[in-house]
């Protein structure tokens, strides 16, 4: 038995179980009613576009379906559809005593990792590509629009931006299914830090504001905004028009501030990561005024999908360390 005899049998073993056709239903059908929404939203942007003369405001295109879906559901859809593929991979085979019957073959744990991964990986595949084909299909039949060269090469890089991102759960799943010895508590954990990840940029946006703190200081009928940073104390003074302490910033720069915090903060969460790539593939930047060419895009997204490639071997390693160490 090798890597490719286990991936085999997981491929088989998943395709052939319930619970991956209710999954792969409830994801089909989510990303169906996300794209819905953003057939919609097109077309009401259509109109408002017909009915302003064509000059404003700008006229959608049929990348703008697709963000519903994928800048907003899809972080969560796909990382918990990846985490509920990945929580039991050993934890299973421990609780029902099969993994030692799997390791009396002739194969090496890190094979019955490798082995399991890479099936998990081309099961997530056919699934997202089986989804995000069933919501283009549904997107071109109702509003008539066949997409171009250009629309099919940028959703061909979010499928992959997707499916890495995907990648990256299934790797932490495989890493909570060797750490805990129940597979439920593998399945919390992942849910909890699917979870936080997700809302670790409003976390970020909070602390911050807790950081970098500002009064509202009544003067001579002029408003000024004193910044306080952390131990620092300002000094009562005689309020002065227009005129800030030395020890003050403007509100300007509080915000700058805190948006530089919040910005460090949020690159450290996965969902982040996907969501910046997925907004820079789809040409959803609002920071940018002029639609920037596929090359460009894929230049400006590439950092996040280096970060995810990272933490997915970390996750990887980590699983693969504790397997190998642990007592069967």
């Amino acid at each position: 038995m090798s890597i490719w005899d286990v991936s085999r049998k997981e491929v088989a073993d998943s395709f052939n179980s319930r619970k991956f056709l209710l999954i792969l239903g409830l994801f089909t059908l989510f990303s169906l009613g996300s794209v819905y929404m953003g057939i919609n939203s097109y077309q009401q942007e259509m109109e408002g576009f017909r009915s302003d003369g064509g000059f404003s405001p700008e006229k959608p295109t049929l990348l703008d379906v697709f963000a519903p879906m994928l800048g907003l559901n899809m972080p969560l859809a796909a990382g918990l559809l990846a985490l509920l593929l990945s929580y039991d991979f050993i934890s299973r085979e421990r609780e029902e005593g099969t993994v030692e019957l799997l390791l009396s073959y002739p194969v090496y744990r890190d094979e019955v990792i490798n082995g399991k991964y890479l099936a998990g990986i081309f099961t997530l595949a056919i699934s997202l590509l089986f989804a995000l084909g069933l919501s283009s299909g549904l997107a071109v039949y109702i509003l008539g629009v066949v997409p171009g060269i250009n629309v099919l090469i940028r959703l061909s890089f979010v499928w992959l931006g997707t499916l890495v991102y995907m990648g990256f759960f299934m790797a932490l799943g495989s890493f909570l299914s060797t750490f805990f010895r129940s597979s439920w508590r593998s399945l919390i954990a992942g849910v909890l830090i699917l979870l936080f990840s997700l809302a670790t940029p409003l976390m970020a946006n909070i602390v911050a504001g807790q950081i970098y703190q500002y009064d509202s200081s009544p003067n001579t009928g002029v408003q000024r905004d004193v910044v306080r940073e952390p131990g620092a104390e300002v000094a009562d003074q005689e309020p002065r028009p227009q005129v800030e302490e030395d020890s003050g910033m403007s509100r300007e720069e509080v915000r700058a501030l805190r948006d530089r915090f919040s910005e460090r903060v949020s690159r450290l969460s996965p969902t982040t990561s996907y969501t910046n790539y997925v907004n820079e593939m789809l040409a959803q930047n609002p920071e940018q005024e002029i639609d920037p060419t596929v090359s460009e895009s894929i230049d400006n997204a590439i950092g996040y999908i280096i970060f995810l490639l990272s933490e997915t071997f970390l996750a990887f390693t980590l699983s693969y360390a504790v397997f190998m160490r642990q007592d069967l």
